[in-house]
């Protein structure tokens, strides 16, 4: 099967559904929009949410699926990606500095392909890991 077939079921726009959101750390958005949209074999992520006290953030990173990891500029909290299929429903990047898996955020499609849970975890080196789950409802 061809990537840009696995990665079809996965594309356009998907709203938050805050009520469903379960966060161990911080406070869930009051809103969010994802864009998943594929670009010659590129998957772009756009992200624009609003935070709990309003705060407004947009923020997109593009990769390719099953493709070599990214690396990333020197300035940030990452300095390289990765974005692996687990399955035909799961869609995994793992954000790395040094090496080591910081961020992996899990993106998993219902059998309907109307809902996309998304599992986020975060490891703070030596003190622990956090789990945001995010639920998602593909705008009509």
């Amino acid at each position: 099967m061809m990537t840009e077939d696995k990665i079809a079921p996965f594309l356009g726009t998907w709203i938050l559904d805050a009520a469903e959101c379960d966060f161990e750390q911080g406070d869930p958005p009051k809103s969010a929009t994802l864009k998943i949209e594929d670009n010659f074999g590129m998957a772009i992520f756009t992200m624009n949410q609003v935070s709990a006290d309003g705060e407004v953030t947009n923020d997109s990173f593009e990769a390719m699926p099953d493709g070599p990891e990214v690396k990333l500029g020197k300035s940030g909290l990452v300095d390289a990606m990765r974005l692996v299929f687990q399955n035909d429903r799961n869609l995994v990047s793992e954000a790395r500095r040094g090496g080591l898996t910081i961020m992996k955020a899990e993106r998993e499609l219902s059998d309907d392909g109307q809902t996309l849970t998304v599992t986020q975890t975060v490891h703070l080196v030596d003190v622990a890991s956090f789990k945001n789950i995010s639920v998602y409802h593909r705008a009509q």
